[in-house]
């Protein structure tokens, strides 16, 4: 067994994180608390659990997601094997947003009004459309150059920006 420990040390906080709400525009939540219905990463679209839809989501599904996971740092890191705690364990509290502005990591280039889709298999963001994804109804607030780097996604905005623009 391999243990993964603290790679690099930085000077200051970074300004956000995947699944951290990015603006003081109201988010609107689920009206129930769900619990995840095996592991479920934060940053990523949920839909109902088929076998327990009540009470537990899961990062695959079909359709429009039910909503977003938002970063609330309500679980410690619970293996110390993975390098952070973007993932909520099974059972553990997940926080669904139906509405919001959000970070995401892009999957590569993106632009400014770019519409938001979630891998079905996975729950991941992508702004690239294909067998496996969903019309969100997020788009995008800001650009990216490359992947990896943070954008804010917004279904607030989507009718006052135009895709591509």
């Amino acid at each position: 067994m391999s243990f993964s420990f603290q790679k690099t040390v930085g000077l200051y906080n970074k300004g956000a994180i995947v699944g951290d709400r990015a603006s003081q525009n109201p988010t609107v939540y689920v009206p129930m608390n769900f619990l995840a219905g095996g592991t479920v990463n934060v940053g990523s679209f949920v839909w109902p659990d088929t076998t327990n839809p009540a009470t537990e989501v899961v990062n695959a599904g079909s359709g429009t997601p039910l909503g977003f996971i938002e970063r609330t740092i309500n679980h410690d890191n619970f293996d110390i094997e993975v390098e952070g705690t973007l993932a909520i364990p099974e059972e553990g509290n997940v926080t669904v947003a139906m509405r919001g502005d959000f970070y995401v990591a892009a999957d590569g280039a993106v632009a400014v009004g770019a519409t938001v889709y979630a891998d079905t298999t996975t729950g991941a963001v992508t702004f690239t459309s294909g067998d496996n994804t969903v019309d969100t109804g997020y788009v995008a607030m800001t650009a990216a150059a490359a992947e990896g780097e943070l954008v804010i996604i917004s279904n607030w905005a989507k009718t006052i920006i135009p895709a591509g623009e």
